[in-house]
């Protein structure tokens, strides 16, 4: 085979001092080849020259990656900033929430202080921006913040933002306008009342130095659900501009307007379960459009008192007339003796005869509910029990009545 010769002569870039970096590479292949070596060869000459290349174009200084600048802020601190929505993740302030051990402190995590909340959006809204001179925001707060300040934003009834105590988490994106770009420092969004000393428990976004514009988007954590918060500047000294496309609606309450609220699954167990471990109701419905419309419909289905029975200590239960529950010198009365009933002269009961035939004796019709203060019976029952009693004759000793308690 005979001898080839390949000459690459290459002319590289320009580096940032102005300087000219010329690279000449000339390489004289004298070895016979075939033609796939050949250009396998050159392939690789290629991609070492494109390196060197882009190695003359870099300052070799190792650097942390800059917050996102948006292409329009590279202008004057007083052009105009648009308003442009962005996408939010509703659903992870939610999970977070239920797997952050910090989700009270009211930093920047993507969570609440509720276990549910849902995401409401609504238009894009400047909230506030303190620089001078520019299209009013929603709020008027002065600035520029100063190192170390805390500035209040009661944002609540302002850019579609509740007032309602229903505000979990708000959905922002923010621009700072640096005016000491050597000073470092960060901005953190905060719940009122969070402690910044000796530092917040969440830093938004860092003031990379030599940086005048920082810009990034965050959701703002509110335990107290009010839908106020407050910035936190740490060493610099800037202009904010805040703006809000949405925020967590706290599921303590839920305004669904005319929509109805319908709940659908196919499960073995309870569908919808509440439980309240304290002293209030687990449920309370109310219907304020008319003192005539009904605030709890059953459509199908019936009425479940889990563990009711015999003396159970639910709100329905089955009392059993015996010798020792009739009262003495009162043989139409029987107590009875249920922690929902004792001491209670307001509840209400509804009583009915109960009859299973060949369990017990047939019950004495015509029950009524007493409640008696005093100790009147002379085998020790004591007062402020409720009492079963049949005016139309003696009780029947093992026999039974329905019971139903409502507490008003």
């Amino acid at each position: 085979m005979r001898e080839s010769g390949i000459a690459l002569n290459e002319r590289v870039g320009q580096t940032a001092m102005g300087d000219r970096l010329a690279l000449e590479l000339s390489l004289t292949e004298r070895t016979a080849m075939d033609a796939k070596s050949r250009r396998t060869w050159i392939v690789a000459v290629g991609a070492w020259v494109a390196l060197w290349s882009a190695a003359s174009y870099a300052d070799t200084t190792l650097r942390m990656p800059e917050p996102f600048v948006a292409p329009q802020l590279m202008s004057g601190s007083s052009m105009t900033i648009p308003l442009n929505n962005w996408n939010v993740d509703s659903q992870s302030f939610i999970a977070s929430l239920r797997t952050s051990p910090a989700n009270s402190k009211g930093g920047n995590l993507k969570a609440a202080s509720d276990r549910v909340t849902i995401y409401r959006p609504i238009s894009v809204c400047r909230l506030i921006d303190t620089r001078p001179a520019l299209p009013a925001p929603a709020m008027s707060i002065p600035g520029p913040l100063g190192p170390g300040s805390t500035t209040m934003i009661n944002s609540a009834g302002f850019c579609g933002i509740p007032s309602d105590s229903t505000v979990a988490g708000l959905s922002v994106s923010f621009h700072v306008l640096n005016h000491t770009v050597n000073s470092g420092g960060y901005i953190s969004f905060l719940a009122q009342g969070v402690p910044t000393s000796p530092t917040p428990p969440g830093v938004n976004a860092v003031f990379n130095e030599g940086a005048t514009w920082t810009a990034a988007t965050a959701n703002v954590s509110l335990p107290d659900d009010t839908g106020n918060f407050k910035i936190f500047i740490a060493n610099a000294t800037v202009d904010v501009i805040v703006d809000v496309n949405g925020y967590y609606q706290d599921l303590d309450i839920v305004d669904v307007g005319t929509t109805e609220l319908d709940i659908f699954g196919s499960t073995a167990g309870d569908l919808f379960e509440l439980h309240n471990l304290s002293t209030g109701s687990a449920l309370t419905t109310g219907n304020f459009s008319s003192s005539s419309a009904p605030a709890f419909t059953i459509s199908n289905g019936s009425v479940r008192a889990t563990g009711a029975g015999i003396e159970s200590p639910t709100f329905a239960f089955i009392h059993h007339v015996t010798a020792s529950t009739i009262c003495g010198g009162f043989p139409s009365y029987s107590a009875m003796n249920h922690a929902m009933l004792n001491g209670d002269p307001n509840a209400i009961l509804f009583i009915t005869p109960r009859h299973v035939v060949g369990t017990g004796n047939e019950p004495t019709a015509g029950p009524i509910a007493v409640y008696q203060a005093t100790n009147t019976c002379s085998n020790g029952i004591p007062g402020n029990r409720w009492f079963i009693r049949t005016p139309g004759g003696n009780l029947v000793a093992d026999s039974y009545y329905d019971v139903m308690i409502i507490k008003p």
